[in-house]
């Protein structure tokens, strides 16, 4: 992800959203960690040193897992969360944005734009209640008071690029908080959006912040959920979740935040890859150049790691063709399932999906249309977007503050029951986000 570093060339700070302080005494921080499924907290390996979590759990309330969305995967998740619908409704289908073909197949759902339904920060914002985002995804461009949204340039990928950040962010406030923290110490993203949220709840002490916490997905992505570096991973989210407790303190806000750890999903172990776009391209539903890339086609498809969806006009009777183009993937066992429109729709799944495939445990698909059908991969990775409800794909839930019960346990519940109870611990009354109803059992 994206690192401040030095930004010496912005100019100083101009107006930084409505700054105006709000009257409210209510502070909620809602803090996401990629990756960090519910077995880390509930049956976590013996010897993982997370004592900050484990102290949030005991003196607060937590939940045995969250279902998340199909796909389980981080944009989808994060736009639910926020606003307590499904990715069908909320518009948020997907990590990447293109849905044609071989264009712009690097964009990811960066621009709240997208986003077809109300959010956190709009009732917040009709409340007159101040709001901050730290790399929170699907934010460039949201009224957001303080703003350092999840964005970088497609053409260099996923890499460090403060200045293509700062043209996102509200402006100034990233010159502002390199002024006050200085550079990044070391390579750690996080340490950095640590140090940004510290910046801001000290400064600004918005109502509401959020922030996503990354690197723990990048080490499951690479070695597997089960890797040592996966738990050292959780163990340096634990220790960020620590330093955001004492800023808070440090802010004088301890007394009157609400902390809300949360997460996106879980992950399997993955030995072996599919690539059900090279067989679509050889019955020639697909195009692709000299290297394999697609270039077009009949159908758009959509690699989710543990999930695969096609999409086609519908006007186009297309089904038949593709039914016969993926045979191979059936006479082999290496679907767990299919789901058409019908279940799709029950699942509030991508409208425009018409079939989407699901890998088996230790599987996952990939977006190749050239090589190997089935491959074995030369070591264990990691990766979601599997259905949510499998075993070992539970998000995590924890809640914890001076208006939090005490010792509440929560069985599974829907992602859908987050925003709602965001609401709740905001005291906004008569905001709505969704139809689940806020969870009162946490509240004292």
């Amino acid at each position: 992800m994206l690192v401040l570093g030095v930004i010496s060339c912005l100019s100083l700070p101009r107006a930084l959203g409505q700054n105006a302080g709000s009257s409210s005494p209510r502070h909620v921080l809602v803090v996401s960690v990629d990756g960090l499924g519910a077995s880390w907290l509930t049956s976590p390996p013996p010897g993982l040193r997370i004592p900050n979590l484990r102290r949030l759990m005991a003196e607060g309330s937590y939940a045995h897992g969250v279902f998340s969305v199909y796909p389980s995967v981080t944009y989808p998740s994060h736009t639910t969360i926020v606003t307590g619908r499904m990715p069908a409704e909320h518009g948020i289908y997907s990590n990447l944005s293109s849905r044609e073909a071989g264009k712009n197949s690097k964009d990811w759902y960066w621009f709240s734009s997208a986003i077809k339904v109300p959010t956190l920060w709009d009732v917040a914002r009709e409340n007159k209640l101040t709001t901050s985002s730290v790399f929170w995804p699907v934010t460039v461009g949201a009224p957001i008071n303080w703003n350092i949204p999840e964005i970088w340039d497609p053409a260099k990928g996923m890499a460090a690029d403060p200045l293509y950040v700062a043209k996102f962010a509200t402006p100034g406030l990233l010159f502002e908080a390199a002024m006050e923290v200085g550079p990044p110490q070391g390579t750690s993203d996080d340490v950095t959006k640590v140090k940004l949220t510290a910046f801001v709840l000290k400064k600004y002490k918005p109502n509401l912040l959020m922030l996503h916490l990354a690197e723990l997905d990048g080490a499951q992505h690479r070695n597997g959920p089960a890797s040592p570096d996966a738990a050292a991973a959780v163990e340096k989210a634990d220790e960020r979740i620590g330093d955001l407790l004492a800023a808070l303190k440090e802010a004088g806000l301890e007394s009157s935040t609400d902390v809300f750890v949360v997460s996106d999903h879980g992950f399997f172990s993955v030995e072996r890859m599919i690539s059900p776009n090279a067989l679509l391209a050889q019955a020639g539903l697909l195009t692709r150049d000299g290297s394999g890339s697609i270039t077009g086609g009949k159908v758009f498809t959509m690699a989710h790691g543990g999930s695969f969806f096609i999409s086609w006009p519908g006007s186009q009777s297309l089904r038949t063709e593709v039914e016969v183009a993926l045979k191979p993937l059936r006479d082999q066992g290496v679907l767990y399932g299919e789901f058409g429109r019908e279940a799709l729709a029950e699942l509030g799944a991508e409208p425009a999906a018409q079939l989407a495939l699901e890998a088996p445990s230790g599987a996952a698909f990939d977006g190749k249309a050239s090589g190997e059908i089935i491959r074995k991969l030369p070591q264990t990775t990691g990766t979601h977007g599997y259905l949510p409800f499998r075993p070992g794909l539970a998000a995590s839930f924890i809640a914890w503050g001076p208006h939090i019960k005490k010792g509440g346990v929560l069985r599974h519940i829907p992602m859908t029951a987050i925003a709602p109870t965001l609401l709740r611990a905001l005291e906004i009354e008569g905001g709505k986000l969704g139809v689940h109803p806020p969870l009162d059992e946490i509240f004292k």
